[in-house]
């Protein structure tokens, strides 16, 4: 150990903030963003799969029956996949705040839902239909339409919050 003289200035390696920077050391450590990748595109498919059926149940099949269900279950499978972001080491990175997830969750499934929407109405349209996108969801759906997106955002909820727990 080497001693310093009173007024000599002695230089650090590095400066004391080095030791909060992430540490990367490859690829798929360190920044909360690399662990969200895996999950995210998972859950991107579980909405497009989710976005599919409730366009077949309310299109192809014109029913209301089994839309609030399908809603349900596909909020819930992308609240599911997107919790494994949550867990520290999972998807390789470090842990994504819980609260993010749950939002990233709700935003996906309402945008699915969006999607359906969208996608019913142009089958609507192909089969012959002449009414706007709102008159046609209101006539064809009624209350439905805010009813699938709130049960999608309920599910994408509880996914979020029901997934891995942290260790």
């Amino acid at each position: 150990m080497t001693s310093t003289e009173p007024g000599e200035r002695r230089r650090l390696e590095q400066p004391p903030s080095a030791r909060y920077a992430e540490r990367t050391a490859g690829p798929g450590t360190g920044a909360a963003g690399s662990a969200l990748i895996g999950p995210l595109i998972r859950a991107d498919i579980a909405a497009v799969l989710g976005a599919a059926a409730l366009v077949f149940v309310g299109a192809v099949i014109a029913s209301t029956f089994g839309l609030l269900f399908v809603a349900g279950a596909m909020g819930a499978a992308i609240g599911l996949v997107l919790a494994r972001a949550s867990v520290p080491g999972e998807g390789g990175g470090t842990a994504v705040d819980r609260r993010t997830v749950g939002r990233l969750a709700i935003a996906l499934a309402v945008v699915a839902v969006v999607v359906a929407d969208v996608f019913t109405w142009l089958y609507a349209r192909n089969e012959g239909g002449t009414l706007g996108l709102f008159d046609y969801l209101w006539t064809a759906f009624g209350p439905f339409v805010p009813g699938v997106a709130l049960v999608a955002a309920v599910g994408a909820a509880w996914g979020a919050n029901a997934g891995p727990v942290q260790r």
